[in-house]
Order: C-alpha cells, then structure tokens, then sequence
C-alpha cells in the first residue's frame, strides 16, 4: 500500500452537461480551461443515450478487459473516482429498464437530457498514474 495526503481543498466545480455532451471528454476539458490537475469527484447524477465502458474479465496478473458500448436510455446511477495530472480515473454504475451495468468510463459516453457533476480541486500534491510491471495504472508522485 501506498499512501498520498493533500492537505487543501481548493476550487469546487459543478458542471451542468446537456443532450449530446460526451461526459469524459467534458469533464477533461472544462478541468483544463479552469487549470486544474488534481481533483476529487464528489456528485454525478444524470441520463445517457450512449455508455461506453470497460470491466475485467479475468483474474489473471495483468488485466483483461472487456469494452462494451450500449445505446439505450440509461440512468446514471453512480460516478465516482479521482482526477489525477489532468486524468480522470471514473467508475460508473448505468441501468436501463432491465439491468445495471458496472464499469471503468470510457470516451465517447453521451448525455442524453442532462448530467450534473460536481468536483473539488486537490491542491498540495502533484500526482499521475504509471504502469507497473503487471500493466497496472497505479498512483505515483508526479516527476
């Protein structure tokens, strides 16, 4: 285990997407205009036309995943997880009518009415994520 302490707060975003924004693609974007690098995703709530998005399949040493695309209407149910060096690392959780799906997003994911997301700045670290031996993206400190 490794542990990382930021010990500031900084700016809070909330983003208001619409019909047809790409929700990681927008998300990037807007933190780069704003000149954050570093932040912690707090809330995300809205629909989707279009999901795309990755989960393991296997339990192998290093990851094998399967990339799925789906184009009903969907909930967003759950979005969680950090941006790090101006890189968001999300996992979500989508249901349609019939079921829930779970995984890592993935570009090209579509709003379909609306997407609420807010995020925090985190300021006094400066980290990424690097590849370990077992093609694992892990947190490390920023060179």
């Amino acid at each position: 285990m490794t542990k990382f302490e930021g010990f500031e707060l900084g700016r809070v975003i909330i983003l208001n997407l619409k019909r047809g924004d790409l929700l990681l693609e927008t998300i990037e974007e807007e933190l780069a205009k704003s000149g954050i690098r570093n932040a912690l995703l707090t809330s995300a709530i809205g629909s989707m036309q279009k999901v795309v998005l990755h989960r393991v399949i296997g339990k192998g040493r290093e990851p094998e995943d399967e990339y799925i695309t789906l184009e009903n209407p969907m909930e967003l149910a759950s979005l969680q997880g950090v941006v790090l060096d101006g890189k968001a690392h999300f996992h979500m959780v989508v249901s349609d009518v019939h079921e829930a799906y779970t995984g890592h997003l993935e570009p090209g994911t579509t709003v379909l009415y609306l997407c609420e997301i807010s995020l925090v700045e985190l300021k006094g670290v400066s980290l990424c994520r690097k590849l370990n031996e077992d093609n694992i993206g892990m947190i490390v400190e920023k060179d």
